[in-house]
């Protein structure tokens, strides 16, 4: 399931974005393939500064404004920003470093970077150069789970990403989401588990689709996916179950949720804006 440094049919320079509006009944689509180039999108998140949405890409972290514009990169310092998530008002990463990055982030792997000005900069708080998170997300609380690729257990931080131990749990997730009600997801090769003892134990979510990309609102409330057979889903934190919403293009890339339901996603399609579904 692992998808690095894949380059797909999007530009970002000039991504294209399409802003999704719907007839009543209509189930919303995310649109046709537009043609260019860019680096695979790794995640996406809502802006803490409040100002749209951020994509950590392979060539570091890129904005979509509220009204669907992609802008330039974030910073100057480009990076692979695997694991991007947003935790509080506070961004994190880890991946690989690009030509410009500094030395202390460490090579080749970054370990845990963290910027608290929505990806105007950035320091490097754990691991550097030792290990490789591709999975990384946090509670309304400010507890922190990462899957690294070294090894299956999975690792908690308490104090936003600066000590890590392990939970106790032994699992293969390429994606990780929490919500409100202490639920923490982990998507795996055998499906969507969950855990609600901070990662000590999981199970089946029994009746989850099989989702390949899934993210969640700022205050926990919304969950959103996207499964193998692009059908994009969504639940909360007050439920156990899963609506299907709408139809991707192609393999999905990211998905996040704003508070008040509405999505962005990004696929083979480039990068949409959904409205909420009870909108």
């Amino acid at each position: 399931m692992r998808r690095i440094h894949r380059v797909l049919a999007v530009s970002l320079a000039g991504l294209a974005v399409v802003l999704a509006a719907c007839s009543p009944g209509e189930p919303p689509t995310t649109g046709e393939e537009h043609s260019a180039t860019v680096s695979h999108v790794h995640g996406a998140v809502v802006d803490p500064s409040g100002e749209g949405f951020l994509l950590g890409t392979h060539e570091g972290v890129y904005r979509v404004t509220a009204d669907g514009d992609v802008s330039g990169r974030e910073g100057s310092v480009v990076f692979d920003a695997m694991g991007f998530a947003r935790v509080g008002t506070s961004l994190f990463a880890s991946g690989h470093p690009g030509r410009n990055t500094p030395a202390e982030w460490g090579d080749p792997h970054l370990g845990i970077i963290r910027s608290d000005d929505a990806a105007g900069s950035w320091q490097s708080i754990a691991f550097a150069g030792t290990r490789d998170f591709h999975a990384l997300t946090g509670t309304p609380d400010g507890t922190m789970f990462g899957a690294t690729t070294d090894t299956a257990a999975l690792l908690m931080s308490a104090d936003l990403g600066v000590t890590w131990t392990e939970t106790g749990a032994q699992v293969r997730a390429f994606a990780l989401t929490a919500d409100s009600s202490g639920r923490l997801v982990a998507l795996t090769p055998d499906g969507v588990m969950v855990s609600d003892d901070d990662g000590a134990t999981f199970s089946p979510w029994d009746g989850a689709p099989l989702l390949v990309v899934a993210g969640s609102s700022p205050d926990g409330s919304h969950l959103a996916g996207i499964d193998s057979s692009e059908r994009i889903w969504v639940s909360s934190a007050a439920d156990t179950t899963w609506e299907q919403i709408g139809t991707a293009h192609g393999a999905a890339q990211a998905i996040t949720v704003t508070d008040t339901g509405a999505l962005l996603i990004v696929d083979d399609s480039g990068v949409t804006l959904l409205p909420s579904p009870s909108s």
